[in-house]
């Protein structure tokens, strides 16, 4: 219980620097909590969770860096180990009805289709917009295997990740979202942890995942 507390106080504490006015020169803080969480993530031996977080803490450099094209092929090599942890290696134990299922299915492809309509017609680069179409199937495809689990990390997280990302296209290309930093950063720390807190609180071996 100690080693836990220890460890959400420090990822609580890197992800609080973000947020914290500093100098321009120092927006590299912006990549510590997800390296932390791959680094746990190893500690725990975890590798397939590892290599999902140590690609979403390279997404994170990259859009430090301004880089858009690898910081949307990063996170989405995230997102398919994210869905293959999910769905192959931790199946959950007990789903809801297809009948649930099915309107889980819709509300996704709902948002997918908001997403499109809101956001695509105002990416000129048609690479970025490809990515951006791509990277959203993935990324609702995640969602959709989280809420599969009925767990309460796994899909508090998911949404929490999926709004982030929203808002992060809307602040891009639609429109500029006063404070940004905290709406788009703050539910991507914390669905990151909550993902993190559900995968590893799986009842699997540690060398599964």
């Amino acid at each position: 219980m100690k080693g836990i507390v220890t460890f959400v106080f420090i990822y609580v504490a890197v992800c609080a620097m973000d947020f914290v006015p500093m100098p321009s020169s120092l927006s590299v803080r912006m990549v510590f909590p997800l390296l932390w969480l791959t680094l746990c993530a190893l500690y725990r031996r975890r590798w397939m969770l590892a290599a999902a977080l140590f690609f979403s803490f390279m997404g994170d450099v990259m859009g430090w860096q301004g880089e858009l094209i690898p910081q949307i092929g990063f996170f989405a090599l995230a997102q398919t180990l994210y869905i293959i942890i999910l769905c192959l290696l931790m199946p959950p134990k007990r789903t809801w009805p297809m009948p649930v299922r099915i309107i889980l299915l819709l509300l996704v492809g709902s948002v997918y289709g908001i997403a499109m309509c809101w956001i695509f017609p105002k990416v000129e680069d048609s690479l970025i917009s490809g990515g951006i179409a791509v990277y959203a199937v993935l990324l609702l495809g995640m969602c959709y295997a989280a809420f599969r689990h009925r767990n309460a990390c796994l899909m508090l997280g998911a949404v929490l990740f999926v709004a982030s990302d929203f808002i992060l296209g809307i602040h891009l290309f639609v429109q500029r979202i006063p404070h940004a930093t905290l709406c788009i950063m703050l539910p991507y720390y914390l669905g990151q942890l909550l993902l993190f807190a559900g995968m590893i609180g799986s009842k699997l071996s540690r060398n599964t995942i």
